[in-house]
């Protein structure tokens, strides 16, 4: 086995050359958002490289381990701690692919069968020293295994192992020849690090035989977590063998000295006579075998501080072996739970290209009771839903006129000079009729996917919110009572996430909100959540637009694809929109949308006078002017287009 070596930031590529403080804003509060984003990565790495769908969790506080069905990770990410914050998530998903768990539960039987404690009367101290050494050298058969399948991820495991065992303190004691005592402690530490370069082999006695038996460069032959804990009984019973043999070796010499005391004479053997050949030989031997290095030079000692920064990391490789990694950063209760809200309702941060400027958007991708509770920058913590109830009402009497969809015709026309042959009529052929064919003509209708997206801006507060509201509560109700149409429903405007000061930043970000999407969802969700949804922020229009473009083009899966837009206003800048002006940019977006086959109906919300040019340029000249309280006209235009049937 290679040793590894550590490279760049693996994560930077996607996370941008300065992630270090990616998780932190101008007013150097933890952005959530980019926080849940990220971590929602890391769970995708673990589920992709164990092939399995393993729960991760982030928690605020405590240690990092896996239960062997979940993956707990005890940490808050930051620029230093995220790639080996990765490579210990891969490592612990890796576990629970690759290693038997059931092997713990019955340990003493497994470790019998390896010649170890065949009385069954192991002490917990036997147990402790052999369940480390399994620990230990099943990382390593786990830990090449995924190194070597999965090299895209490569550099998350070095920055690990850069990480917990290859600390400078820990690098200066190998070079040094610290730990170096004939004892169970000392030997461990030169165990655990063998993968670092510096290893000497010479410095305790065992340590080569030891190497051998572990054997590092071959560890790929280690098939299952049973072979590792043969290894680790191989191990153990030699080490055990050798340190007790240490033992009684010490107390020989031991009791040796005290009988050549002499009580008569008042002498000691620290006399000029013995002084070459006595103790000074067996001073010597102690110095080579339990020091190696004398304690007293003062070239090669370790200062009070230097002492504590080795027991730390030392303690540090400890507990990464035992699975009891410390939180490397703190969350506030507060926000974890936002976080975790945030990974619910899984959101993203997606990238849209201005045309050489590059912004961040915010997409949540489902509205969840949590995140209402936890963004209170774009929701209510009060609901008002009596339009949302007038939205379902006027629905279910428009769905009862889209029942007919349900319904299909077929008409079968024979005696044709083409088509599939009718099996009734082949008699016929010998009385030279040739008509013996027919058709099939199913009469269908269309199916539709329809996304609504709806200006969600300060200026739409009030009724043209509301109206809004009710009238793409209508259409998806409608929708429901039929088959074959598909609605989603979003809205958008812009926010600024992770402030808990009063100032805002000068540029919020976009945010768009998919709010309901009938695939996935039922009415219910609409009644009990659309009434917390409220205005906020600006008016990004073509920016939120184009972050949910892929989205949109992957949903509709064949069916004819309608984008509705209502809207009260003109867009707000986001960006330099790459040398564009705002409405510009919109206008470019809905082309593109128009010539990957979507339908684009817009709808300018006012009190009537408005000036269409402007809203026209960007949607086209069948944008439309509507009143708030006439909005229950879209519903009705809607579903005429509903009944239309499939050519």
């Amino acid at each position: 086995m290679s040793v590894f070596k550590y490279s760049s930031n693996a994560s930077s590529w996607w996370l941008g050359n300065d992630f270090d403080s990616e998780f932190q804003n101008e007013n150097n509060d933890v952005d959530l958002t980019k926080l849940a984003s990220t971590q929602r990565a890391i769970a995708n790495f673990v589920n992709i490289v164990t092939g399995q769908q393993i729960p991760v969790e982030f928690q605020s506080r405590g240690n990092s381990y896996t239960d062997g069905s979940s993956v707990v990770i005890g940490t808050k990410l930051d620029g230093k701690n995220f790639d080996p914050t990765v490579g210990l998530a891969l490592h612990e998903g890796s576990h629970i692919a690759h290693t038997n768990f059931e092997l713990l539960s019955n340990f003493s039987a497994n470790v019998a069968m390896h010649g170890v404690n065949p009385n069954f009367d192991m002490t917990q101290r036997t147990e402790k020293i052999i369940k480390d050494l399994l620990n230990w050298i099943e990382d390593r058969r786990i830990d090449y295994l995924i190194y070597k399948t999965a090299p895209g991820y490569r550099m998350y495991y070095e920055s690990m192992y850069k990480k917990y065992f290859c600390d400078k303190v820990i690098d200066k004691a190998l070079k040094e020849k610290r730990k170096c005592k004939e004892t169970l402690d000392d030997y461990f530490f030169h165990i655990i690090n063998f993968t670092n370069p510096n290893r000497d082999l010479t410095q305790l006695e065992l340590l080569q035989e030891i190497w051998d038996i572990i054997d590092l460069k071959n560890i790929h032959r280690l098939q299952s977590t049973t072979d590792a804990l043969e290894v680790a009984c191989t191990v153990y019973k030699r080490l055990a063998k050798h340190l007790e043999k240490n033992e009684e070796s010490a107390d020989n010499n031991e009791s040796t000295l005290e009988n050549n005391t002499s009580e008569d004479s008042g002498e000691s053997v620290d006399s000029g006579e013995s002084e070459g050949n006595g103790d000074s030989g067996e001073s010597e031997e102690s110095v080579e075998v339990e020091g190696r290095v004398n304690d007293n030079d003062e070239n090669n000692s370790l200062s009070p501080r230097q002492q504590k920064m080795l027991d730390n990391a030392i303690n540090k490789q400890r507990q990464f072996l035992n699975g009891e990694q410390k939180k490397s950063g703190r969350l506030t209760k507060a926000q974890s739970h936002t976080v975790k809200a945030i990974k619910e309702a899984g959101t993203e941060i997606v990238s849209v290209d201005l045309g050489g400027e590059i912004i961040d958007t915010i997409v949540i991708k489902k509205l969840t009771k949590n995140i209402i509770n936890h963004m209170p920058e774009i929701f209510s913590s009060r609901s008002s839903n009596t339009h949302v109830m007038k939205g379902i009402r006027l629905g279910k009497m428009l769905g009862k006129k889209l029942q007919i969809r349900n319904e299909e015709k077929t008409l079968k026309s024979t005696r044709l000079q083409s088509g599939k042959i009718d099996r009734r009529l082949i008699s016929q052929l010998g009385y030279d009729n040739s008509n013996v064919f027919h058709k099939i003509v199913t009469d269908r209708y269309k199916d539709y996917f329809i996304h609504i997206s709806i200006d969600a801006s300060g200026s739409m507060w009030g009724q043209k919110l509301r109206e809004s509201i009710t009238s793409a509560v209508a259409i998806a109700q409608a929708a429901s009572m039929t088959s074959g149409i598909r609605v989603q429903i979003s809205f958008r405007g812009t926010a600024e996430f992770g402030n808990t000061g009063q100032s805002w930043q000068i540029r919020s970000k976009c945010v768009t909100v998919i709010a309901y999407d009938s695939a996935k969802d039922k009415m219910t969700k609409i009644k009990n959540l659309f009434g917390h949804i409220m205005t906020f922020g600006m008016t990004p229009e073509g920016v939120a637009f184009k972050s949910i473009e892929k989205q949109i083009i992957q949903d509709t899966k064949g069916a004819e694809c309608i984008f509705i837009n209502y809207s009260d206003g003109y867009p707000t800048h986001m960006g330099n929109h790459g040398g564009q002006d705002p409405i510009r940019f919109t206008r470019n977006v809905i082309k593109q949308f128009r010539e990957s086959g979507m339908g684009i109906i817009s709808y300018f919300i006012s009190n009537g006078g408005n000036d269409l040019s402007k809203f026209k340029d960007m949607y086209g000249n069948d944008a439309e002017n509507i009143d708030p309280e006439n909005m229950f006209q879209v519903s009705r235009t809607m579903n005429s287009k509903f009944l239309e049937k499939s050519k």
